[in-house]
């Protein structure tokens, strides 16, 4: 029994490792790609410089109350549908960008998408869409 668990917890490790390794050169430079992407096609100007939403930097207080109009993190207004993409599965969001680019997905806000499928088209190489979402996935 004592050898089971000792088995287990060494299998448990090498996972860990493995999941925790830093990224390569070459996964560092697709992820160094899809930054660059994610800005060149402008996906931060719903999503957020880094994937993380569009939300307040600062806190502000109404100077005539004193209570917090809204405070730092909080949602922009007309931004609180827009996804969250940082941190997300990189096949996920890759996959959800082939279907809306596609037009299979055509719920929620994906039409919003369809404006710059234009500037994708033409601007976007093979690969690129992968290095987004691989880029957005590192994101903590």
């Amino acid at each position: 029994m004592n050898q089971k668990k000792g088995h287990f917890w060494v299998i448990a490790l090498l996972l860990w490792l493995i999941t925790n390794l830093p990224a390569t050169a070459a996964e560092q430079g697709v992820i160094e790609h899809g930054k660059q992407m994610y800005m060149t096609l402008t996906c931060f100007a719903c999503h957020g410089q880094e994937g993380k939403g569009m939300v307040r930097k600062r806190d502000r207080k109404s100077k005539k109350t004193g209570k917090f109009k809204y405070r730092k993190g909080d949602p922009m207004p007309g931004f609180e549908a827009y996804p969250k993409l940082a941190g997300q599965n990189a096949k996920y969001l890759l996959n959800q960008m082939n279907d809306i680019f596609s037009g299979k997905r055509k719920n929620g806000l994906s039409a919003a998408m369809y404006g710059i499928k234009i500037m994708i088209d033409s601007t976007a190489k093979e690969g690129d869409l992968e290095a987004i979402s691989e880029y957005l996935s590192q994101i903590k």
